[in-house]
Formats: C-alpha cells, sequence, structure tokens
C-alpha cells in the first residue's frame, strides 16, 4: 500500500478547509496549523477533513516542530486578523520570515511549497493586460505587505511556488452580490476593471499544481490566479441586476472606487499549465452561485 503523502496547511481558514474536503484522502494526509483549532473543530465539516494543530505561524519553532515529523506539501494560505498595516505585516512579512527559516532546517525538505498571495500586487491601472512578467507596482500597505513577503519566501525557499489571486468569489463569498441587493454600484465611466476568480478554481488549481508536481512536473514560480474575462465593474453590476430578477434602475447608488484598482490581468500562464477553468467568465460562475441559492 502507497504510504500517504503529509499536507500541511498553515493559515488554514476557508481555502485550506475548501482545498481539504476536495482533495483525495486516500494518497494525503492533511494537518492544519491555527493559533486556535478550537475555533475550527466548531466546524464539523472542516474537522472531518483536517488534522488540526496549535500553532503560531509567525513563530519558528512551532512551525519547526509541527513539520519535523514530515511535510511533502506546504501550502501557505494566510489572512490578516486586521486590515491595517501592521495586521498585514503579521499575517504575511512576518510569517515568510518564520516559514523559510523553520523549512531550512528540517531535515527532509517539502517536496513543494505554495505560497498564496494576492493580485493587490499589482497598483497599476490602464487597458494593458498585466502578466507574471509585469514588474508590480504596489500603491497601497496591503500590496506592498504580500509583496515584500514573496520576496522573503522567494530568496528563502528556492522552487516556491507563488499564486497571486485575483477577487475570490462563490459561496460563502457573495459580498458583491449583497452590493447589488443593496441597490449600490460602480460609476459607468471610467470602466474600473475587475478580475475575479471562482473558489472551486482556487482549489482546482492548487490541487492541480500538487497532483502535476507529484508526477513530475516542475510549475513556474510565479502565477495569476483569475478566469479569463476581466470585465468593467459596472458591467458585472447590471447583468447580476437582470439575472437576480431586478430591474436596471434598482442600482441607484453610485459607489466611487479608486482607478487605480482598475487593471487587467492575463491568465495565459494558468492555463498554459492544463488546468481547466470551471467557471471561465463571471456570467458561468455568479449563474452557477445564483442558482445553488435558489
Amino acid at each position: 500500500m502507497t504510504q500517504k503523502e503529509k499536507l500541511w496547511i498553515l493559515g488554514c481558514g476557508d481555502l485550506g478547509a475548501r482545498l481539504a474536503l476536495n482533495i483525495d484522502r486516500k494518497q494525503y494526509s492533511v494537518y492544519g496549523m491555527r493559533r486556535n483549532p478550537l475555533v475550527a473543530l466548531a466546524s464539523k465539516r472542516r474537522a472531518d477533513a483536517v488534522n488540526w494543530r496549535r500553532g503560531d505561524a509567525t513563530k519558528v519553532g512551532d512551525i519547526e516542530r509541527l513539520l519535523t515529523d514530515g511535510a511533502d506539501i506546504v501550502l501557505a494560505t494566510f489572512t490578516p486578523d486586521e486590515h491595517t498595516p501592521g495586521g498585514y505585516q503579521r499575517a504575511y512579512v512576518e510569517t515568510a520570515r518564520a516559514l523559510g527559516e523553520a523549512i531550512s532546517r528540517l531535515p527532509k525538505p517539502p517536496r513543494l511549497v505554495i505560497w498564496a498571495s494576492s493580485t493587490r500586487v499589482y497598483g497599476q491601472s490602464g487597458d494593458d493586460f498585466l502578466d507574471e512578467q509585469t514588474p508590480p507596482a504596489p500603491s497601497g500597505f496591503q500590496g506592498e505587505a504580500l509583496l515584500a513577503a514573496e520576496e522573503i519566501i522567494r530568496s528563502a525557499i528556492p522552487g516556491v511556488c507563488i499564486v497571486r489571486f485575483a477577487g475570490i468569489y462563490g459561496p460563502g463569498r457573495d459580498r458583491l452580490l449583497s452590493q447589488v441587493r443593496a441597490g449600490r454600484c460602480a460609476p459607468p465611466q471610467p470602466p474600473q476593471f475587475s478580475n475575479r476568480i471562482h473558489v472551486d478554481d482556487c482549489i482546482g488549481f492548487l490541487l492541480h499544481l500538487v497532483e502535476k508536481h507529484k508526477q513530475g512536473w516542475i510549475p513556474e514560480p510565479l502565477y495569476i490566479g483569475a478566469d479569463s474575462k476581466p470585465v468593467p465593474m459596472y458591467e458585472l453590476q447590471q447583468w447580476l441586476v437582470k439575472a437576480m430578477g431586478y430591474t436596471s434602475a434598482h442600482l441607484r447608488e453610485i459607489v466611487q472606487t479608486s482607478e487605480r484598482r482598475s487593471k487587467k490581468l492575463s491568465n495565459q500562464r494558468l492555463l498554459a499549465s492544463g488546468y481547466q477553468l470551471k467557471y471561465p467568465d463571471y456570467k458561468v460562475g455568479y449563474s452557477a452561485l445564483l442558482e445553488a441559492e435558489g
């Protein structure tokens, strides 16, 4: 019988728990590290899929202690506990430093380390598509912390694979639907492009990387995790209004947002890896989400 590989998910929150529920547990044993596992254990669906362990991901000793007994794959999916410069510093920069140092001390390094980041590192705006070759230019403390963490983890762990996810939506991630229900929308001009990815494709792509690497394939060091259709936010909201059964007059409150957030992201490298998106654009993804809601 083939021995199971150990997959460690650090900062194991919603994304990590969803991945644990979708991975082949005949092939992998999934371990999740959190400061307070009792929070996760309160949810039965997560407790069934993850072997929870207590640990602080900003502390080298905690990570080293847990991973020393074996870690074939390490997936880092951190989120800030507060949306402040300090919160982002702790969630990304401090954890990157700790993880890099802890892995360098392990008797046997993981075969694959994946670091989940965000397309917030791109502060640019404009009509030209941005890809993995585009130098990031953060426009706020969030993007600056995310980029600093990427640079730390890339220097500390040769071969690390970084995935920059765009705006994640799906079951339990329905902020945009709530805004539309409240009648709020972005201005129609100038177009403010939005880049999105369904949570099922986030999980699907991460599992794709894990499985292909197991077969001997070497992933690129960086991927943009986005669907295939950047769309102006106003256009997306107008489509949602009709799909949700409202009239166009329902969108009555214009909410100003920063034009610097308007950008188009290319997912060609993701597609070139062989991954096929389940939800290649917002219409397919949000139609499935609304249908599931009934």
